[in-house]
């Protein structure tokens, strides 16, 4: 989503600038194109000076609000001849923002009336970033934190674990310990690991004595807590039965508060969606049934304000984007009856919107994508017979097992007149052809160029991966079974045959 605004609208930020800066901020601004939204209210400012720069004369700023509006915000900005660049936006809670300078991305902290500086190198970007203003020892911290704890960046490369309704995400160097070490060595490592993260905020401090924010204090608290806190419960929720985890090792959720206001920090969010969803199964002695409308339930009974209605409107969310509208339709209406906190309401009402046209007799968007040979191949070809759309990449893991799962149920379908179209996600076409090669996988197989960002992603809005879709053949989706097994799917697809 890209957002347009009044270049003059900045009055309650300049105000609280010293004065001696305004001209030089209000130069710049002025010189500097935005693309905002007309009814935002920014309350942020950051503007930098880049050094030897190179023939991208651009840089974004993303402010992801999804967990609140749905939304991903883009703001972008002309580098000017000297270098500097500008952006003032609209921040709801503290939060990483992220800045993507000729593909290369950098993370910073902010908070609403922050003001932050950054100067750096084209040549160099995103590293050896300093930082001055309001926000500047938070973010010099961060950088420290970064570059000492690093995480992989790219949620592609994370493998999934599902458990009742929530799904984890876990990097690859967490997934190595989760998946071998024993509960004792796990908890220990975490605790250790956690400690480590503590210790080094708490050195930071001593050496910059009340120069971080009280704001940003509470932000990577929370980051270190509810992290450490969303891998445990990744490990007891998943392994459990491998490892034999008992009751006690969930002590530690009695450390970590379930109500927090750092609803702008991603492993807060992460822990209340995945505590939410251990406290159901184990209440329903993992029993999954109702496990949507009973969260919703549960959620009134553990939370309260700020925390129940983003965890609501998630769920909505979620439930709406599974094509489980019928399901929540009365959690919807609901929602939106009852919750205070407004910004969450456009979360709810856009996936609404968006997932209707998905919903269960609706026309399946039409595509024509080059297959293994380059030939071009329309969905609309297929019309009359039920077809089985499957979206992967060759990096996806589980993407590469359910196939693999399918291979039985897929040829004898095929030979009762199922379609099986893959279309692959990924950026490289040698990848995409060599995964095809080395599993053996049949079927039609079709290229999607711009992987996530693609046309026939966008119309069939794939935001993760696998992702199946049924169209029955009048050409209009049809529903997936309840537990998309492929005995289930098999079941269905009979059912689907004219």
């Amino acid at each position: 989503m890209v957002l347009f605004f009044n270049l003059f609208d900045y009055q309650s930020i300049m105000l609280r600038l010293s004065k001696n800066l305004l001209p030089l901020i209000f130069s710049i601004i002025c010189s500097v194109v935005f693309l905002m939204d007309i009814q935002a209210e920014p309350n942020v400012l950051i503007i930098g000076k880049m050094k030897n720069i190179k023939m991208v004369r651009d840089i974004e700023l993303k402010v992801d609000q999804r967990y609140i509006t749905g939304n991903l915000d883009t703001y972008a900005s002309n580098i000017l001849d000297d270098g500097t660049f500008a952006f003032a936006v609209e921040i709801k809670a503290p939060q990483k923002v992220e800045i993507v300078y000729s593909r290369n991305k950098a993370e910073v902290f902010v908070a609403p009336f922050d003001t932050l500086y950054i100067d750096t190198d084209a040549n160099s970007f995103p590293h050896g970033l300093t930082f001055s203003g309001k926000a500047a020892k938070d973010n010099e911290f961060l950088t420290i934190y970064d570059r000492r704890f690093p995480t992989n960046k790219n949620h592609f490369a994370y493998t999934q674990y599902r458990y009742g309704l929530h799904w984890f995400l876990c990097p690859p160097k967490m997934d190595e310990m989760v998946r071998h070490l024993t509960k004792e060595s796990f908890a220990n490592t975490m605790r250790v690991r956690r400690e480590e993260r503590l210790i080094a905020l708490e050195d930071f401090e001593r050496r910059n004595p009340g120069q971080l924010s009280e704001i940003f204090k509470d932000y990577i608290h929370a980051e270190i807590n509810y992290e450490y806190g969303y891998f445990m419960l990744l490990y007891g929720n998943v392994f459990g039965k491998k490892f034999h985890v008992g009751r006690q090792f969930y002590t530690h959720l009695y450390d970590i508060p379930v109500e927090s206001n750092q609803i702008g920090n991603y492993y807060y969010r992460e822990y209340l969606k995945a505590y939410m969803n251990h406290l159901y199964m184990d209440l329903n002695e993992g029993n999954v049934l109702g496990i949507i409308n009973g969260q919703f339930d549960l959620a009134e009974t553990q939370l309260t304000e700020l925390p129940l209605a983003f965890f609501q409107a998630d769920l909505v969310s979620r439930a709406l984007y599974g094509k489980k509208v019928d399901v929540i339709l009365e959690h919807y209406n609901e929602f939106l009856n009852n919750n205070p906190y407004y910004e969450f309401n456009e979360k709810v009402t856009s996936a609404y919107a968006k997932v209707i046209k998905y919903h269960v007799g609706s026309p399946a968007p039409i595509f024509s994508l080059p297959d293994q040979g380059g030939s071009f191949v329309n969905l609309s070809t297929y019309r009359g017979k039920p077809v089985y759309v499957n979206f992967w990449a060759s990096w996806c893991k589980p993407c590469i097992k359910k196939m693999n799962d399918m291979k039985l149920v897929q040829a004898e379908m095929e030979e009762k007149g199922v379609v099986f179209i893959n279309i692959s996600l990924d950026r490289n076409t040698q990848k995409w052809q060599s995964a095809i090669a080395q599993n053996g996988f049949t079927g039609i197989h079709l290229f999607a160029e711009g992987d996530v960002g693609s046309d026939v992603a966008e119309a069939y809005n794939v935001r993760a991966l696998p992702a199946q879709f049924l169209i029955d053949s009048q050409g209009n989706f049809a529903e997936a079974p309840p537990k998309n097994s492929p005995a289930d799917l098999k079941a269905k697809l009979l059912r689907m045959l004219p």
